[in-house]
């Protein structure tokens, strides 16, 4: 007959089995993201005082539509022109005669004029392709004083840091606290099965064994 601490660990044994599988039945079973319907994404930028952009992400999705909001924050004219030629960089040292030539071959994604003064602009474009694509300042001096910088499509540019908000850290973090459960369940239940085997444990003489005789005193 089985011992009622080995059905309890066996019990907790089996409801663990049946949760880790409840639980990764839909993590295989749901599909990938959709590639099929192309979303709307939204890219912020905003430029201050110094040459320089700061955009809200470094990444959008091949094929989604993005959304370029502007906020200016300068006295300064600038320009948001987006390259679409991917994986090149324009060399720093192009003159802004060469600048517009190559924007003359090659033209911009997304190419809008900021003026000066506090302003609020918006623009849209089609994610390119897989690669990354080079965004500066037309305004002659501007692209030479440092203000670029790259957008990745489908990847992120060297040197950038990826959101932690992708559609699949909720999987690993539900596992891992499914299956962190699991293993606390499972030796609690071996630790308590030991404890009340050792208090129900039958006696010597009931499994065939004598029972050792108590020391003999010592003579006087």
């Amino acid at each position: 007959m089985v011992r009622r601490p080995l059905r309890a660990f066996l019990a907790i044994a089996v409801l663990a089995v049946v949760v880790i599988v409840a639980a990764g039945r839909p993590a295989i079973a749901q599909p990938p993201a959709a590639a099929s319907a192309h979303a709307t994404e939204t890219l912020g930028v905003t430029v201050g005082t110094a040459f320089a952009f700061t955009v809200s992400t470094n990444e959008v999705t091949p094929g989604d539509t993005v959304t370029v909001q502007i906020t200016q924050t300068d006295d300064v004219e600038h320009t948001f022109t987006l390259s679409s030629v991917a994986n090149y960089t324009i060399p720093s040292s192009d003159s802004s005669d060469q600048l517009t030539a190559f924007f003359a071959q090659h033209p911009p994604l997304v190419n809008v004029t900021i003026p000066s003064g506090q302003a609020t602009l918006t623009a849209s474009f089609t994610a390119p392709p897989l690669g990354v694509y080079e965004y500066v300042c037309l305004i002659p001096g501007h692209f030479q004083a440092g203000m670029s910088g790259l957008l990745g499509s489908g990847v992120l540019p060297a040197g950038s840091t990826a959101p932690t908000t992708g559609p699949g850290w909720q999987v690993f973090a539900i596992g891992g606290t499914v299956a962190s459960l699991v293993i606390l369940a499972l030796v609690l239940g071996f630790v308590v099965g030991r404890r009340r085997g050792a208090v129900h444990e039958m006696p010597p003489e009931r499994l065939g064994y004598p029972e050792p005789a108590p020391p003999t005193p010592p003579a006087k």
